[in-house]
């Protein structure tokens, strides 16, 4: 990718609309990228999907919109992925852009919480000990008093 600096402006309005006509605004143009995931896991064409690495395929959240993904991974951490064709949906080579960490390493996939929820990891607990998932702001203020660490599996925002 050529560096931003390197665009003349009567570029950027023409690149900026083709990037929101795809489907799937990119707040870093020069974070874009590409790199494959199961094709059973590319989002449709003009919806978004963050794929956590690390993660089993069968653990990543689902599509949604992609101002909601960006939004997430902004806030979570994660890489955002779309598909740029239908071929892109059959290959499974996918756009991204890699927002940084996330914070579900070390746990166990079955104790994800379902998509949409968060759920309380506490350091100190046997997997099996660790409270239920439940709506994220309990679970943050749940967290202010016990500690640990909130996980969240963002769930789509479609219809």
């Amino acid at each position: 990718m050529f560096p931003l600096s390197s665009l003349s402006h009567r570029w950027l309005a023409p690149l900026a609309l083709a990037t929101v006509l795809a489907g799937c605004a990119t707040p870093d143009i020069r974070g874009v990228s590409s790199f494959r995931v199961p094709p059973g896991n590319v989002p449709p064409v003009g919806q978004c999907a963050i794929w956590y690495p690390g993660l089993p395929a069968s653990h990543q959240p689902p599509a949604m919109s992609c101002n909601k993904a960006h939004a997430d991974a902004e806030t979570w951490g994660g890489v955002v992925i779309w598909a740029e064709s239908a071929a892109a949906r059959r290959s499974g080579e996918v756009a991204y852009v890699r927002y940084g960490p996330h914070g579900l390493n070390g746990i166990p996939p079955g104790q994800l919480p379902p998509p949409g929820r968060c759920r309380l990891w506490l350091p100190d607990r046997p997997d099996g000990q660790q409270p239920p998932p439940a709506d994220c702001r309990r679970v943050e203020a749940q967290q202010r008093t016990s500690g640990g660490r909130v996980l969240y599996m963002p769930g789509s925002d479609l219809r």
